[in-house]
C-alpha cells in the first residue's frame, strides 16, 4: 500500500525522514485493526529499511490527524543527523543515539518525538513556529532556524519563556540562554558511502542561521560541547560562581575534559575536571586542571624541554573565601650548564587558603612536587590519566592538597647533575597558618658506572628538613630508596637516620633524639619519637645463599644504644644451614642503667624420606649472653643440638623487683644549680640593673611609665602565691614527681610580694602565668616517664605587669628658673616699664561655659571649614605659603581634651584700651 506523506502530514513534517514523498507500508502481520497499519520503509539515515507503524484520526469521515513511529536500525542513530534532514546544523553533543522517531501531525503543525535521550527531546511545530530540542548533561539544547518572540516559545511548550533568536543554544536550569559554538561545516566523504536512499553521504546542509551571542551577554560566552558536558566559558553571573563546567557524568573525578594534542614537536596533553568537595566542608566542588607539554625529542618528552602545570579552583559554599593552588615544573634534557653542575629542571608553586602536607621520609619518593621537579611527565606521561593525577592531589583520603582558610603556603625547587655523577632534586616549602613550617625536601641518586645496563651499585636517598619555629620542633632525616643497592642488584640496601629536636613552648621541649637504624627493642621508645627502619642488606646469592645484615645507634637525653646482627643461610636441596650472629646494648642514666646481650646460632637441618615416612634431623650449636644491671644480673643460655639449658645469675632484670633508683645526693647533682634554680628577670621598663661595676647586684632602676618583671624556676612549680592587702591570689600548678629517685606527689611553692610604702600592690599588677615542658625523665609522676603524661608543661613562674600610671590633671609645680631666658647681648633698654598698663581686658575663666569643650564643637564645624578655606584660598592669591595647612581638622576636634591640662583664658577678640583703642571700637 502507498501512502502519500503530503496529504498526510503537514509541510516540514516526516518527509525529510521519509524523503521519496510516499509511505510504502508492506503488511507483514495481522495485528493491525481499524486505521493502523504497520510495515518496514526506506529512510534517509541508514541503510537498512526500519519498522514503521502509521496511525490515524478521523473526524466527521475524513483523517484530520496521523501518528508515525519509526525504530531505527542498528543500535541508533546520531540526533545530529537526523537534526539535519529537518535544516538543523548541530554539533557532535553528549548524548545517547536514538532509537526510534514518533511523528505526531495535525492541521496546525507537528511534534516529531525523539526516543532513547535522557529526556523529551524534539521538532515542535506551532503555528509556523519551530524548534529543535535536545535535552543534554546541564540543560537543553534548543535549535531554532528563525527568531522566535517569548509568547511563541511559550505556546511551543519549551521550559523558557524568553525570546530564542536563530541558532543554536543551551538553556541551563535557570533560565540562562548561552550560544552554543557553531559546527564547522562538513567535508564532503570520498569513502562513495551512501545512505538508505542510495545517496552519496557528502555534505550536510547548509546552516540556515548565524551563530550569534543571546542579548545582554558578553560576546565571548560561549557553551562548547565535549564528550562528558559542557565547558561554559565566560560564563554570565546568572549562572552562579565558578560554573565553567556542567558535566556528563557524576562528580567523582573521572569525568573531565581532555586535551590532546600531538604533532611534532610539539607534544600538548592535560585534562580539567570537576569533583565535589568533601563532605560536611564549607566547599561545594573541586575544578582543577593538569597539563602536559614536550617540545622536541620525539614522542618520549625526555629530551628537549617538557613541563607540568597543575592548578585548582576550590568553590565554597556561603561565607567562605575561595581556596586555589598551582604548581608548574619546566624540564630540560640533557639540562643547562656545564658537566661539572647541569640544571635540569625547576619548580615552582603556590596556595592561597590551602594547606600543603609535608611529606615525612617515606612519602618522599611518593611526594608529586618533588617526582615533577626532577621529570615533569613522571606524574603525567602517556601512560597517566592526568585526572587521577589531580585527583591524588587534592581528592584522595590523604589528599597532598587540602583547602584551609588563612594558610599560604610556597614552593621552590630545581633539580641538578653534579659531574655528570649524582642526580639530585631539592625543594624548599613554607607553610603558614597555625604553624609556621619551613622545610627543605630533595632527593639525590647516583650510580656506578653512570650508562651501560650494568650496574655495580646504585645508592638512591631522600632528605627531609623540616622546621616549626612557633611550635618548636625541628627535623632532620634521611633514609635509603629500596632500589639502592652494592655490587649486586640482589644486594639491597634500606635504612634511614634522623635527627629531631623539641624546643621552645613545644610539649616535649628539652627532648631530643638522635637515631640510625631505629632503636634498642628493650628502650621503651616514646610514641613522639620518630620511627626508622634498620640499616642494613640483603643478599641474595644464586637462589642458595641469602646474606641479611643490621644495625642500629641511637642517642637520647635519657640513654645511648647500640647494636646489630648478621644472618647467613643456605639452602640446596634436602639441606639447610645457617649461621647468625647478634649484638644489642642499651644504657640508660639518671637512673644508671645497662642491659647488653650478644648470640652466636650455627645449625644444619638435612630432610630424607624413608619409605613412606619422611625424618627430618636438625643440629644446632648456639649460646646467648645477656647481662643488666645495676644491680648486675644476667642469663646465660647454651643450646647443642637437642640439648638446652639456661643460667641465671645475679639480680633480676628492671621490672620484676629490682631497685636502681638514686639518692638524694644522686639526683640532687642532676637539678639545676642552686643560682639557676629560682631567679627574678627584668622586663620592659628597665633602666638600669644594680651597680655597673657589678652587675646583677643592688637594685633596679625603673620608667615611672611602668615596669614588668617575672619569676623564672626550672624546678615545677604547685603553685604560686601573689601578696595583697587581703586574701593572696593563688595560681595553682600541679604537682610532679622526681623520677631518678622513684619519688613521686612532690609539691613546692613560690611567694612574691612587691611593697610600695609598706603597703602590698600587686593586687593591681597583671599576671601572666608562665608554663614550660619539662623533660618527664626528671619530673615524671607516673612511674613511667616514656608512655607516662610526657612533657607536659609545669607552672615555673609568673609574669608582672604594673598598672598604668596615673598622670592626673596637674602641671605641677613651676619654679622661677622655668621662666628664665638666655641674656641678650648687647644689653637694651626693655620695652615694658612698672608703670605700663596692660592695652587688653584682663582675661577670664569662664564657669559655666568649658573652654576645651567649646573648641571640641567648633573647630571642625562646616562654618570653621568654610572659613578656613576662603582664607587659604586668599593667602594662595596673594602668593603666601600655607605650609600645607588643611581646612579640615578632626584629628584636632577628637582629641583636643588631651591637649589642655586646664580651661584656656578668654577675652572678647579685638578688645583694647586707650590710648591705642580707636574711638567706638569695643
Amino acid at each position: 500500500m502507498l501512502l502519500p506523506l503530503g496529504e498526510l502530514v503537514p509541510a516540514g513534517g516526516a518527509g525529510p525522514l521519509l524523503p521519496d514523498g510516499t509511505l510504502e507500508l508492506i503488511r507483514d502481520g495481522d495485528g493491525a485493526a481499524g486505521l493502523a497499519v504497520h510495515g518496514r520503509a526506506p529512510l534517509a539515515v541508514g541503510s537498512e529499511p526500519a519498522a514503521v507503524r502509521a496511525g490515524f484520526s478521523c473526524t466527521d469521515g475524513e483523517v484530520c490527524g496521523v501518528t508515525l513511529t519509526v525504530g531505527l536500525p542498528g543500535s541508533g542513530v546520531g540526533v545530529g543527523e537526523i537534526a539535519r534532514l529537518y535544516g538543523y546544523e548541530l554539533p557532535e553533543l553528549p548524548v545517547p543515539l536514538v532509537t526510534g522517531v514518533t511523528f505526531l501531525g495535525d492541521s496546525g503543525g507537528f511534534t516529531l518525538a525523539l526516543d532513547g535521550l535522557a529526556g523529551d527531546g524534539g521538532i515542535l511545530d506551532q503555528d509556523g513556529a519551530q524548534v529543535l530540542v535536545v535535552p543534554a548533561p546541564g540543560g537543553h539544547v534548543l535549535a531554532t532556524r528563525h527568531d522566535l518572540r517569548a509568547d511563541q516559545v511559550v505556546a511551543l511548550g519549551v521550559p523558557l519563556a524568553v525570546a530564542l533568536p536563530a541558532g543554536v543554544w543551551l538553556a541551563l536550569p535557570d533560565g540562562t540562554v548561552v550560544p552554543v559554538s557553531a559546527s564547522r561545516p562538513v567535508a564532503p566523504d570520498s569513502s562513495g558511502a551512501t545512505d538508505g536512499l542510495g545517496r552519496p553521504k557528502t555534505a550536510a546542509a547548509p546552516v540556515p542561521y548565524i551563530q550569534r551571542a543571546y542579548p545582554g551577554l558578553s560576546r565571548c560566552t560561549r557553551a562548547v560541547p565535549t564528550a562528558d558536558g559542557f565547558v561554559v566559558l565566560n560564563p554570565p553571573r546568572s549562572a552562579g560562581p565558578g560554573v565553567a563546567f556542567i558535566p556528563g557524568g557524576p562528580l567523582d573525578g573521572e569525568h573531565g575534559i581532555e586535551i590532546v594534542y600531538k604533532k611534532p614537536p610539539l607534544t600538548v596533553m592535560g585534562a580539567l575536571q570537576v569533583q565535589p568537595a568533601p563532605s560536611g566542608s564549607p566547599y561545594r566542588a573541586v575544578v582543577g586542571g593538569l597539563l602536559l607539554f614536550a617540545f622536541g625529542g620525539g614522542t618520549t618528552g625526555k629530551r628537549g624541554l617538557y613541563g607540568m602545570g597543575a592548578g585548582a579552583v576550590v568553590i565554597p559554599r556561603a561565607g567562605t573565601d575561595p581556596s586555589f593552588f598551582a604548581f608548574a615544573a619546566l624540564g630540560a634534557e640533557p639540562g643547562l650548564g656545564i658537566p661539572a653542575f647541569r640544571l635540569t629542571g625547576v619548580a615552582a608553586g603556590f596556595g592561597w587558603n590551602s594547606h600543603l602536607r609535608t611529606p615525612g621520609l617515606a612519602d618522599l619518593g611518593t611526594f608529586p612536587f618533588l617526582k615533577a621537579l626532577k621529570d615533569p611527565s613522571s606524574i603525567g606521561g602517556d601512560d597517566t590519566n592526568p585526572v587521577q593525577i589531580l585527583n591524588t592531589l587534592t581528592g584522595t583520603t590523604n589528599p597532598w592538597i587540602t583547602p584551609r582558610q588563612g594558610e599560604l603556603w610556597l614552593a621552590g625547587g630545581l633539580s641538578f647533575t653534579i659531574g655528570e655523577l649524582i642526580d639530585g632534586a631539592a625543594m624548599a616549602v613554607l607553610q603558614t597558618g597555625e604553624d609556621l613550617t619551613i622545610g627543605l625536601l630533595g632527593t639525590a641518586g647516583t650510580s656506578f658506572p653512570k650508562s651501560g645496563d650494568k650496574k655495580i651499585a646504585r645508592i638512591e636517598a631522600g632528605l627531609q628538613l623540616v622546621i616549626k619555629p612557633n611550635s618548636g620542633e625541628l627535623t632532620l632525616g634521611t633514609s635509603l630508596n629500596p632500589s639502592s643497592f652494592v655490587l649486586d642488584e640482589n644486594c639491597k640496601l634500606r635504612g634511614g637516620i634522623g635527627l629531631k629536636i623539641w624546643y621552645g613552648d613545644h610539649a616535649n621541649s628539652g627532648d631530643f633524639v638522635f637515631s640510625a637504624g631505629g632503636y634498642n627493642d628493650a628502650y621503651h621508645t616514646p610514641a613522639h619519637y620518630p620511627q626508622l627502619p634498620r640499616i642494613g642488606l640483603d643478599w641474595s646469592l644464586g637462589g642458595n645463599v641469602t646474606v641479611s645484615g643490621s644495625a642500629y645507634f641511637a642517642l637520647t637525653p635519657r640513654a645511648a644504644m647500640a647494636g646489630g646482627g648478621l644472618d647467613v643461610r643456605y639452602k640446596s636441596g634436602i639441606i639447610k644451614a645457617w649461621c647468625t650472629a647478634k649484638v644489642d646494648v642499651l644504657i640508660e642514666w639518671n637512673p644508671f642503667y645497662f642491659d647488653m646481650g650478644m648470640s652466636l646460632s650455627i645449625g644444619v637441618e638435612g630432610s630424607v624420606k624413608v619409605a613412606f615416612v619422611r625424618i627430618t634431623v636438625r643440629i644446632e650449636v648456639g649460646v646467648s649472653l645477656r647481662v643488666w644491671g645495676p644491680p648486675t644480673g644476667g642469663q646465660a643460655r647454651v643450646k647443642v643440638w637437642f640439648i638446652s639449658f639456661t643460667i641465671n645469675f645475679g639480680s633480676s632484670p628492671r621490672g620484676s623487683g629490682s631497685g636502681n633508683d638514686l639518692d638524694w645526693p644522686s639526683a640532687r647533682a642532676m637539678l639545676p644549680e642552686p643560682g639557676a634554680r629560682a631567679r627574678l628577670r627584668p622586663g620592659d621598663g628597665l633602666i638600669t640593673e644594680g651597680d655597673p661595676d657589678n652587675p646583677g647586684q643592688g637594685d633596679w632602676l625603673v620608667k615611672a611609665s611602668g615596669f614588668t618583671f617575672g619569676t623564672d624556676t626550672q624546678v615545677p612549680l604547685s603553685s604560686i602565691e601573689l601578696a595583697t592587702t587581703g586574701d593572696d591570689v593563688v595560681i595553682d600548678g600541679q604537682r610532679f614527681g622526681l623520677h631518678p629517685m622513684g619519688v613521686t606527689n612532690l609539691s613546692t611553692n613560690q611567694r612574691v610580694q612587691v611593697t610600695l610604702e609598706g603597703e602590698q600592690v600587686l593586687g593591681r599588677w597583671k599576671a601572666t602565668p608562665q608554663y614550660t615542658a619539662l623533660p618527664p625523665q626528671l619530673w615524671d609522676d607516673t612511674g613511667d616517664p616514656e608512655h607516662g603524661i610526657g612533657q607536659e608543661p609545669h607552672l615555673t613562674g609568673v609574669t608582672l605587669t604594673s598598672p598604668d600610671p596615673d598622670y592626673g590633671t596637674s602641671t605641677g609645680y613651676i619654679g622661677e628658673d622655668t621662666f628664665r631666658f638666655d641674656p641678650i647681648y648687647p644689653q637694651g633698654t626693655a620695652p615694658l616699664s612698672a608703670t605700663d598698663q596692660p592695652l587688653v581686658p584682663e582675661p577670664t575663666r569662664p564657669d559655666d561655659d568649658p573652654v576645651v569643650a567649646r573648641i571640641a564643637a567648633g573647630v571642625d564645624s562646616d562654618a570653621a571649614r568654610t572659613t578656613r578655606t576662603k582664607l587659604h584660598t586668599l593667602m594662595g592669591a596673594l602668593g603666601m605659603d600655607t605650609g600645607g595647612a588643611k581646612a579640615e581638622l578632626p584629628g584636632y576636634a577628637q582629641n583636643v581634651t588631651s591637649y589642655f591640662t586646664a580651661e584656656p583664658l578668654l577675652m572678647p577678640a579685638g578688645a583694647t584700651r586707650a590710648p591705642y583703642a580707636p574711638e567706638g571700637d569695643n
